[in-house]
């Protein structure tokens, strides 16, 4: 597994640290701290200082620097992950250790995700959870040396780089190893270029492809090439004129051929241009659905096309060589004439009036009018004009639209927002006004972003909705906090759609209120929360200090044998609030989309264990509608192979599309599971309290609307097949 060359590559690093290591310990159970403080620094070279809540431990990180911190996660006031975003909020990097309960994953992924170098359980063996712990500290602290100096080498290259107006790459041995941003202007990301399967030469339109290989070739013998045009074509069948400059370097220690692409598009686009300009203005006018009119610097017509003769009822014969205003113009407008003839020797005019038709009745136009120019001498003019007869019904049919939308609108129970595709506000109802106290025009007109009806990660949340909903991706309803005028938060359930709003697209946001619902959540998960924390707490010290007594007493077999039985029990206490947690928390959460590779990347990381044990993840890019118990999920299952599969040496997850379903497939190569035990093994009670974890998972996949049963041979293997129905909850 890549875990294992990993810690391989730390252990050498680690030899280089000589000085002791300065641990500031983070915990609320001034017992456990000073056990756990004798226990590390038997570990090795630690220096270790202990603070009782994350209030002492930021005063002391100001009288003293610290080379990592280890912290519990529950603790009053703030607890460690709160304390871990602070510090990363303020770009504190420090070396930062989860050190708490076992049975919390979802605060693992939490605290991972957020910044900290490793998430620790302080159940079990002091043995194994101090000796991990000294290794995840050394480990730690060294990474992060190193990572600094590493960042700071290839900061200032790849910021000139990225920075370039020009396409920047780097090819070795025929694959990209290097794309600046301005790469991806092709329509493809990074990770694209650089993939395995990536074949440069589909970015080079084909009459060019044997040219660049011959090129190419002259570079790997040694030749020197003087910078020539090809043309590229993009993701999208983009075709781009390009002069390129090649070269060849040493790149990671190889030769690598390095390439700057100047794009000439815009010039060849505006050379082809002005050779096809006159064309197009021919076609425009002749082809025009509105009527138009082509006359000289003295307003004598030059040409007219068939439009304006349907308008007007003249054939263009009859009008050619004639005044406009003698042929269209009706009597009482010749002041308007005049006046329209000035302005538009200065600019482009527009106007709502009434001309003439052939047979002496008026219609009302739209007329567009500017003047032509040919090398900066004016040649005529064109003017443009739009029957407008039914202009007034639509108008007054578009106000009464309006009216009813407006009306329906503001009658809706919810707030209702309307926004633009780059967060402005078009619209709010009256509720809003109602429960935020912000007035409609403090509201709309302005960009979301700057208003202050929502926290940042609120609006974050939501723009980055928008845009993808703009983009035609359904995002379920989700949660987020809203802001009254007074600072007040309130719980907001979100569920928007796009819709066509004054002929463009917007995005139709409705808040459903769900402060009370919550509420009531948070107080059923903090009673027992709270109570599993206190007793794990005191079950760590009872732990501690029979590990200290065992060391004592190491010749007093019958209290060694007292001794192990306490441990026996507190660990079976501890098995129960597992259960406990797990269990309260189904149904719990709101579904989002979980990335099921990424995610079993997470679970593998929770086990120390596992280095030898062949992981393979056959789930990356599936995404599946869950919470974050699918990591639990996982950890049963792994836990499940290596507790009972008694010779595992590989597990496989993997998923298989079927016409229905897709079937996600986790399999081990232990001893199995009997036949007479498949169906058992997901009841309560099963193998006197061991079957929890698989009675749980159960539990988790009817939550989901999923189902799972075992499938594996006897003497080969286990085998959990998860059936998931197509019905949106799963995606590629």
């Amino acid at each position: 597994m890549a875990q294992s060359s990993v810690e391989c590559r730390e252990k050498v690093v680690v030899e280089a640290v000589k000085a002791p290591i300065r641990v500031l310990h983070v915990d609320d159970e001034a017992d456990f701290l000073n056990a756990a403080k004798q226990t590390l620094e038997m570990q090795g070279a630690f220096q270790v200082d202990t603070a009782s809540s994350v209030e002492k431990a930021t005063e002391k990180m100001k009288e003293k620097e610290y080379d990592a911190i280890v912290c519990d996660y529950i603790m009053p006031r703030r607890d460690g992950v709160q304390f871990l975003k602070e510090l990363r909020d303020s770009e504190n990097d420090i070396p930062f250790i989860i050190f708490t309960g076992k049975g919390r994953e979802g605060v693992a992924i939490e605290a991972l995700n957020l910044g900290a170098d490793r998430y620790l359980s302080k159940i079990g063996s002091p043995e194994t959870v101090y000796g991990e712990l000294a290794h995840s500290l050394r480990g730690a602290v060294s990474r992060r040396e190193a990572e600094k100096a590493l960042v700071e080498s290839e900061e200032k290259w790849r910021t000139l780089a990225e920075q370039s107006p020009n396409m920047i790459f780097v090819n070795k041995k025929g694959r990209v190893v290097y794309a600046n941003k301005k790469c991806e202007e092709m329509g493809y990301k990074k990770e694209e270029f650089y993939s395995p399967d990536f074949d440069f030469l589909t970015l080079i339109c084909p009459e060019h492809v044997d040219m660049v290989k011959a090129i190419f070739a002259r570079h790997m013998n040694g030749e020197e090439i003087e910078p020539y045009q090809y043309s590229l074509v993009t993701k999208e069948g983009k075709r781009i004129e390009a002069i390129i400059t090649t070269k060849m370097i040493k790149y990671e220690g190889e030769n690598a051929l390095l390439g700057i692409v100047t794009d000439i598009t815009e010039r060849e686009r505006t050379e082809r241009t002005l050779r096809e300009s006159q064309q197009k203005f021919e076609g425009l006018f002749r082809d025009n659905p509105e009527a138009a009119v082509y006359v000289d610097p003295e307003f004598h017509i030059l040409d007219a096309n068939p439009s304006f003769e349907r308008l007007f009822g003249y054939r263009q014969e009859e009008v050619k060589g004639k005044r406009l205003m003698d042929v269209i113009m009706p009597e009482d407008k010749l002041e308007e004439t005049n006046m329209l003839d000035e302005k538009v020797k200065n600019g482009h005019i527009h106007l709502d009036t009434v001309r003439k038709r052939k047979d002496g009745s008026l219609v009302p136009v739209s007329i567009s009018a500017g003047p032509i120019t040919v090398e900066h001498n004016l040649t005529g003019y064109v003017a443009v004009y739009k029957d407008i007869n039914d202009l007034e019904k639509t108008q007054q049919q578009l106000e009464e639209s309006k009216r009813h939308f407006q009306t329906l609108f503001n009658l809706m129970v919810d707030p209702v927002a309307i926004v633009d595709n780059k967060g402005k506000i078009l619209a709010v109802t009256n509720k809003v006004e109602e429960i935020t106290g912000f007035k409609k025009e403090e509201l709309e007109g302005k960009n979301f972003l700057r208003t202050k009806i929502a926290p940042a990660k609120t609006k974050a949340i939501m723009m980055t909705n928008l845009a993808k909903r703009m983009m035609g991706i359904h995002i379920e309803p989700y949660e987020v906090e809203i802001l009254t005028k007074d600072g007040r938060g309130l719980q907001y359930e979100i569920n928007a759609e796009t819709i066509d709003y004054r002929g463009k697209p917007a995005d139709m946001v409705v808040f459903r209120d769900i402060s009370q619902r919550k509420n009531l959540e948070a107080k059923l998960r903090v009673v027992g929360t709270l109570t599993r924390h206190d007793a794990q707490n005191k079950l760590s010290v009872v732990t501690m200090k029979t590990f200290l007594a065992k060391k004592k007493l190491a010749d007093n077999h019958e209290a060694l044998q007292h001794l192990n039985e306490i441990e026996s029990a507190v660990g079976e206490v501890e098995r129960i609030f597992d259960f406990a947690r797990t269990y309260e928390m189904l149904g719990m959460e709101k579904s989002v989309s979980m990335d099921v590779g990424k995610t079993l990347e997470e679970t593998f990381r929770l086990f120390s264990n596992l280095q030898s044990v062949k992981v393979v993840n056959d789930c990356r890019g599936l995404t599946v509608q869950a919470d974050s118990l699918l990591r639990q999920l996982f950890y049963n299952l792994l836990h499940n192979s290596l507790k009972h599969g008694k010779r595992v040496s590989q597990i496989r997850v993997f998923y298989e599309e079927k016409e229905k379903d897709r079937l996600l497939v986790y399999e081990d190569d232990g001893v199995g599971i009997a036949r007479a035990d498949k169906e058992k093994i997901f009841d309560e009670k099963y193998g006197n309290r061991t079957g929890h974890g698989l009675y749980v998972i159960k539990k988790m996949c009817e939550v989901y609307g999923w189902s799972i049963k075992e499938t594996g041979e006897h003497g080969k293997g286990a085998q959990f097949i998860i059936t998931i129905p197509k019905t949106g909850r799963i995606g590629k």
